[in-house]
Parts: structure tokens; C-alpha cells; sequence
């Protein structure tokens, strides 16, 4: 998949300024999922600060959506919005967990 940084740069906070989304927040119907999201974006713009993405917080949304930090950077890094982010978690998770 292509990046697209001037796409993902509209959705991402900028973490060395604030904080990433509560760990309540879900995506694709995860907790931990909404902040995942918010660390992957600023990962890719240098925006981290102190955090760090695929941390184990970030390894237990993953592992429960079936995919890796590889994967889900790679769509992230695209610059889809938070719907499709959570339209693609869904669809994923899904599949892998029919297959388990």
C-alpha cells in the first residue's frame, strides 16, 4: 500500500503535545483500539513523544484484532480516517477469528 503522510497528518495528534485517546476508546470494536491509532499515526510523523507504538498495550489490541503492528501501520500509513481504520479492524478481525 501506498503512504500517504499529508493524508495521515490530517488525523493525527501530535503526542509530544497531548495525549492519545483513553484506552477505553474502542476501534473496530477493541478497547485500547482508539489509542493504538493515535500512537501509529504520530509514529510515522515523528509526532511520538514519549510513547511508543506497538508497546504491549498496543500488542493486546492487535493480538485481539488478528493482526500485526506490521499490518496495521502499513493500512494506517495510507491516511484513511478513523471509520475506515475501524471499517478495516473489523473486517480483519473477523476473518482471522472465523479461521481460529
Amino acid at each position: 500500500m501506498e503512504e500517504r503522510l499529508e493524508e495521515v497528518k490530517r488525523w493525527a495528534k501530535d503526542l509530544r503535545k497531548e495525549e492519545p485517546r483513553s484506552p477505553e476508546q474502542k476501534l473496530g470494536g477493541f478497547p485500547l483500539g482508539a489509542r493504538c491509532l493515535d500512537k501509529c499515526r504520530a509514529s510515522l510523523l515523528g509526532w511520538e513523544g514519549e510513547y511508543h507504538y506497538g508497546c504491549p498495550m498496543d500488542q493486546s489490541f492487535l493480538v485481539a484484532a488478528g493482526v500485526t503492528a506490521d499490518e496495521f501501520r502499513e493500512f494506517v500509513a495510507t491516511g484513511t480516517p478513523d471509520i475506515g481504520v475501524d471499517k478495516w479492524i473489523r473486517l480483519h478481525a473477523h476473518a482471522r477469528a472465523g479461521a481460529e
